[in-house]
């Protein structure tokens, strides 16, 4: 049995209201005691295989992917139809529902122990952020009568961009839209010397994997993520 130090989650746990923390495990830990009290352990594994945390429970397991593409040196054509919100002011309300799709497979959603209360005020603050660039450098959309269809977040990391945040409107899926927004998000990175573009999302989203590695993207790594609730 052996004793582990948690890394212990600030944001989270100010925003979820619960202490929360996160542990990576190798193979031989097993058995395991906490050295502090946590309602959540977000467990993190690069192999799959069970674990005993004393006095938790396993309520939620997923595999988080990875995606990355080598950009080219030269940019696409692309759609007329895509905006950026630099060009024209939009407030959160605008990109909620598109946020909502884009967290559809999230752990924050499918863990019922969050709540969906607390997913869509989480997915809120996401877009909030990404308007005021705390957490995207860009934000590209189609719209229609009014409304977003469709929308993707881009941030920046020196030579590596990443997506935040991507959906289509469920009324408005298998149009092609997802591969334009996709295409506009990768030519704003080749012109600004961005070589490499990563894109985050579940192994267990099955079209979204399916879609990604159709525009030339490869896993870059994987993540197994348990939710241990205190008992």
């Amino acid at each position: 049995m052996k004793l582990m130090k948690i890394n212990f989650l600030q944001w989270d746990s100010d925003f979820f209201k619960k202490k929360i923390g996160d542990i990576t495990i190798n193979q031989e830990e097993k058995n395991i005691n906490l050295t502090e009290d946590y309602d959540l352990i977000v467990v993190k594994q690069l192999s799959d295989f069970d674990i005993d945390l004393n006095g938790f429970d396993l309520s939620f397991k997923e595999t988080k992917v990875n995606f990355i593409k080598q950009l080219g040196i030269h940019d696409q054509p692309e759609s007329e139809i895509i905006k950026d919100s630099d060009d024209s002011e939009k407030d959160e309300d605008f990109f909620k529902e598109l946020a909502y799709e884009s967290g559809k497979k999230s752990r924050f959603l499918l863990d019922e122990k969050f709540g969906e209360v607390k997913f869509k005020e989480l997915y809120d603050m996401w877009v909030i952020n990404s308007l005021n660039k705390k957490f995207a450098l860009k934000i590209f959309y189609i719209e229609d009568n009014g409304k977003a269809i469709g929308f993707v977040t881009l941030q920046k990391y020196d030579h590596l961009g990443k997506i935040g945040l991507i959906a289509t409107h469920p009324d408005f899926q298998g149009k092609g839209f997802g591969k334009k927004l996709l295409q506009k998000a990768e030519n704003f990175c080749i012109k600004n010397g961005i070589t490499h573009l990563e894109i985050p999302t579940q192994k267990e989203n099955i079209q979204a994997c399916s879609f990604y590695k159709k525009q030339g993207y490869e896993i870059k790594d994987e993540i197994i993520i348990k939710h241990y609730w205190k008992k």
